[in-house]
């Protein structure tokens, strides 16, 4: 086992990336994180191009990226590890729940393709908005009523839902990762600040972002404005030693 080597995960949206300004900080810290040997990696409900964009834009680095929640996984060189698509069967029962008629949008997410239909074959991600939050919040406990043998559903945002493989999430994924390197979980620090990320933050070293959803502020052990003043405390705890 590696007990030397750490592992920062973070969410992107709210978390690495609140404005221009913060994500600069972000990656600085980053840059001397990763050059003790340490290992930093993306978790975000952003599907492959989705994240991809943002990444090319900011310039981030990274050495893996965990996409659609926690169903895919990658590595900086944008090579598949794993990836968990929601069972084909059941996409029409839940397509019917969704009342799309009611929706402002929606659409599907495959392993590499970030706008597919209904129709496409194993679906990594469905996304839904609705125009109000009772709306995505409704249809949101039904999903995980009646299917939470097939998936997990999570409200994003105030009036949007996204529906992953229920063999899928964020703390799962991190799992994998570690297992691949035999990290100690103890060395594994987590930040965000939605309702996915809440099993990550629970199952690590888990801290979260002062806009954070009320669930995740209950369960954190800290709350930060930046992701880079996380960093900076991990770098701090292992120049100690």
């Amino acid at each position: 086992m590696d007990i030397d080597k750490k592992i920062i995960v973070s969410d992107y949206d709210k978390t690495f990336y609140i404005s221009d300004e913060d994500i600069e900080k972000n990656k600085i810290a980053v840059a001397d994180f990763e050059s003790l040997g340490n290992m930093f990696i993306i978790a975000t409900g952003r599907s492959f191009f989705d994240f991809k964009n943002k990444a090319n834009t900011y310039k981030i680095q990274y050495n893996y990226v965990i996409l659609n929640h926690g169903a895919t996984i990658i590595d900086k060189n944008d090579n598949v590890l794993y990836n968990f698509p929601i069972e084909n069967k059941i996409i029409p029962k839940i397509k019917n729940e969704l009342h799309i008629e009611n929706t402002i949008e929606h659409f599907c997410c495959s392993k590499l393709e970030s706008r597919v239909n209904f129709e496409h074959t194993d679906l990594t991600k469905i996304r839904v908005k609705y125009n109000t939050k009772e709306e995505a919040m409704n249809v949101n406990e039904v999903l995980n009523n009646k299917f939470s043998d097939y998936i997990n559903s999570y409200i994003i945002t105030n009036s949007a839902v996204e529906i992953i493989c229920n063999k899928a999430n964020k703390s799962n994924a991190i799992r994998l990762l570690t297992a691949m390197f035999n990290i100690d979980n103890k060395n594994v620090y987590t930040i965000g600040d939605g309702y996915s990320d809440i099993a990550m933050i629970k199952d690590f070293n888990g801290y979260c972002m002062a806009n954070s959803v009320e669930e995740l502020k209950q369960i954190a052990i800290k709350e930060y404005n930046s992701v880079s003043e996380l960093i900076r405390d991990v770098i701090g705890k292992e120049s100690v030693k």
